[in-house]
């Protein structure tokens, strides 16, 4: 009986101790990543998580430029990380994350990142004037970082067409209105940050220096500006929105102005030009323009003055000039050794009918140039010149 009791009592106490130990929790053994999540230029990327490699794979843009980042990171209930998801890291380089369960056992994870750095590209790539219709395309050098862009028109009021590198910026937008009378700064911006400046300069191929006002007949001076004439295949034209005239130029001297290729040129207007105030100069290649006056021409037709003849070839001071013609005018403008006279009527005399026009040479012995010991006889042109407009002229030997 008292065996019978002492087993019994044995038993029971084993049997209180195994329900102790059952009934105490078990440690969790889960130790992985959940989620692994970085920041970079205000944009959150997101790991792609293999809890069988332990690798966590994330695509970046332009991490390159951030060598020290707190990454957010979700591990399993009761699990510990190291280092500690607090601690910032230069992710450019793979990172080794320990996780450790609750019962201890661990698991080590890789962070890779498949980086795609900024592109560095600053270029503008083309560059484009459109004005009326008419496309004017920029000379672009990357190595000076300036654009050139020939035109004859206006550029005072235009907005351009320009493409640059892919990822980068451009200030000031395309989009604005600039007066590109003078040169205009533009700063393209890589997606690095890095940036290239961009000036740009207008080639203004436009006619100067002609008459503005005249008859027909009358023989003007003109200059081109970046454009060389001795092509033959530019081709003069007076015109405005009704009329077209071809011209003939001719003593073409091209030279070059301070790097600016410039030519100077003598030209005429034809007998047929139709009076109007609004012509233009037009040098054309093939039909298109390639250069012409900023200005408008006003032509008279009507009693245009005709010099027929004059009284002598060769003058010398206080000689008497005398032109016989039609509806001569008293005004005479005589441009010699590197300056201009002027005289009006109270110095010129023409007949009743004007057909005789009388002129003493009596008044600037600078105008003839042995007076001023240049060689002689010296070719001038004596145009006809009253109300400020320039008619027929003559070429006569000055000595």
């Amino acid at each position: 009986m008292m065996k019978n009791a002492l087993l019994i009592l044995v038993l029971s106490v084993l049997f209180f101790n195994c329900s102790k130990d059952d009934d105490r929790p078990s440690l969790s053994s889960e130790n992985k990543i959940l989620s692994f999540k970085i920041e970079v230029n205000n944009i959150t990327y997101s790991g792609n998580i293999n809890n069988v490699s332990k690798e966590v794979r994330i695509q970046t843009l332009g991490l390159e430029n951030f060598i020290s980042v707190t990454p957010s990171i979700e591990i399993s209930a009761n699990a510990t990380i190291n280092p500690t998801e607090s601690t910032p890291q230069n992710f450019n380089n793979i990172v080794n994350y320990t996780v450790t369960a609750e019962n201890g056992e661990i698991a080590n994870y890789q962070i890779i990142t498949e980086n795609t750095p900024f592109s560095n590209e600053k270029q503008i790539l083309s560059f484009e004037l459109n004005i009326d219709n008419e496309s004017f395309i920029g000379n672009i050098n990357h190595n000076d970082l300036t654009i050139d862009v020939e035109t004859y028109k206006d550029v005072s009021n235009v907005s351009p067409i320009i493409t640059i590198s892919e990822n980068a910026t451009i200030s000031p937008n395309p989009n604005e209105i600039q007066n590109f009378n003078n040169p205009i700064e533009y700063t393209v911006t890589a997606q690095d940050g890095t940036n290239n400046t961009y000036t740009v300069n207008i080639l203004k191929r436009e006619i100067n220096s002609t008459v503005q006002k005249c008859y027909v007949r009358a023989t003007s001076f003109g200059r081109v500006t970046y454009l060389d004439l001795s092509n033959q295949d530019y081709q003069l034209y007076i015109e405005n929105e009704t009329n077209s005239y071809h011209l003939n130029f001719f003593d073409t001297e091209t030279w070059n102005d301070n790097g600016i290729p410039t030519t100077n040129f003598y030209f005429y207007f034809d007998e047929n030009i139709e009076t109007a105030v609004d012509y233009k100069l037009k040098l054309k290649i093939n039909g298109q323009t390639k250069a012409e006056t900023s200005y408008e021409i006003d032509v008279l037709k009507e009693n245009a003055p005709k010099i027929n003849s004059a009284n002598q070839q060769s003058y010398n001071y206080n000689d008497t000039l005398i032109l016989t013609g039609e509806n001569l005018v008293p005004g005479l403008r005589i441009p010699a050794n590197g300056n201009i006279y002027q005289y009006n009527e109270s110095y010129v005399s023409v007949s009743s009918d004007q057909t005789i026009l009388t002129f003493p040479m009596t008044l600037n012995y600078q105008m003839f140039p042995s007076w001023v010991g240049q060689s002689s006889p010296r070719p001038t042109r004596v145009n006809i010149y009253y109300d400020g407009r320039y008619g027929d002229s003559t070429v006569l030997d000055f000595n």
